[in-house]
C-alpha cells in the first residue's frame, strides 16, 4: 500500500477514534461540577438556608432557599428560581442574587445532582427533574399559587427551558443562552458531527417558541462561549409578546453582573410582579 494512502487511512482511524470519545465521554466534558467559577465575588452570598429536596427518582439533594417577604398588601414577593451553569457548584454564583433578595424576592438556589455534596450523575432529563424538586419544594412552603420565576444561566438555561415546557413559570430570565447544546457543542467542536453525536440536547429554540409568559434574555456581547447570536435567536423565536433583550457591549460569558445585570433583573421585575 502507498506511503501517502497509509497516511490518510491512519488520520481518518486518528478522527473516527477521537470522535468515539468525544462522544464516550461527551458527559464529562459537558458537566464539570469540580471546576470553581472563580470570580472576584465568589465567596458573597445571600443569608440563605441550607436544604433537602426530594426528586421524583430518589435523590436528595441539598440546596439553598431563602424566603420572600411580603408586600404591603400582605402577599408574598415571587421566589426566583436559579438553575446555574454547567461549572461549578451552585454558591459560585450566590453573588448574584444578593439585589434580588434585597429587593424582597425569594431565593432557590438549586444545586443539581452530582454537583457540590449531591450524589448522582447529571443528564438532561435529570437536571430537569432536580429543578422540578425545587419547585415542589417552594409550593410546599408558600402553597400552590406561588409565583416563581426561573432564572436560568448558561447550560441553566436549556434546564430552565426544560421545567418551563413541563411546568410553565411566572417569568423567564435567561443569562447567556443557547439556542440548543448543539448548537453550543458545534460552536466548540465543529469539526465533529456533533449533531448525531449529543444526547443532552437541551434543546431550547423548541420548547421556548410557544411559551406565553414575561421572558427577559440577557447576554454579553463579547461572550466567546455561547455566541450572542443564539441569545438573539432565543428573544426572536419566542412568540410572547412581553419579551425583553439586554445586551452588554462589554460583557463576556460570568461577569454581566459587573455591568449591572442583577439590577436590570430587578428592575424587570419589579416593573412586572409588584
Amino acid at each position: 500500500m502507498p506511503v501517502l494512502m497509509q497516511m490518510i487511512l491512519g488520520l481518518i482511524l486518528l478522527y473516527a477514534l477521537a470522535i468515539l470519545g468525544v462522544y464516550l465521554l461527551q458527559r464529562k466534558l459537558m458537566y464539570n461540577p469540580f471546576v470553581h467559577v472563580n470570580t472576584p465575588h465568589r465567596d458573597q452570598s445571600p443569608d440563605l438556608e441550607k436544604i433537602t429536596l426530594q426528586t421524583n427518582d430518589g435523590l436528595k439533594l441539598f440546596s439553598y432557599y431563602r424566603a420572600p417577604q411580603k408586600k404591603a398588601n400582605g402577599d408574598l414577593y415571587p421566589t426566583i428560581l436559579y438553575l446555574h451553569g454547567n461549572t461549578g457548584p451552585a454558591q459560585d454564583a450566590a453573588h448574584k442574587l444578593i439585589p434580588i433578595a434585597q429587593a424582597g424576592y425569594g431565593i432557590l438556589l438549586l444545586e443539581y445532582r452530582g454537583f457540590g455534596e449531591n450524589e448522582g450523575s447529571p443528564s438532561e432529563k435529570g437536571l430537569i427533574a432536580d429543578a422540578e424538586a425545587g419547585l415542589h419544594f417552594i409550593h410546599l412552603r408558600q402553597g400552590k399559587n406561588a409565583k416563581v420565576i426561573y432564572y436560568g444561566m448558561s447550560m441553566g438555561t436549556g434546564v430552565a427551558n426544560g421545567l418551563a415546557e413541563k411546568r410553565p413559570p411566572a417569568g423567564l430570565i435567561l443569562e447567556c443562552g443557547f439556542t440548543s447544546m448543539t448548537d453550543a457543542a458545534r460552536h466548540h467542536y465543529f469539526m465533529f458531527p456533533v449533531k448525531y453525536m449529543i444526547k443532552d440536547t437541551f434543546d431550547s429554540r423548541r420548547r421556548i417558541a410557544n411559551l406565553q409568559v414575561p421572558l427577559l434574555v440577557l447576554h454579553g456581547e463579547n461572550d466567546k462561549t455561547v455566541p450572542v447570536e443564539q441569545g438573539k435567536e432565543i428573544f426572536e423565536t419566542a412568540k410572547v409578546q412581553d419579551k425583553t433583550l439586554k445586551l452588554y457591549a462589554q460583557g463576556g460569558h460570568i461577569n454581566l453582573y459587573d455591568f449591572g445585570a442583577s439590577e436590570d433583573i430587578v428592575k424587570w421585575l419589579n416593573e412586572r410582579f409588584l
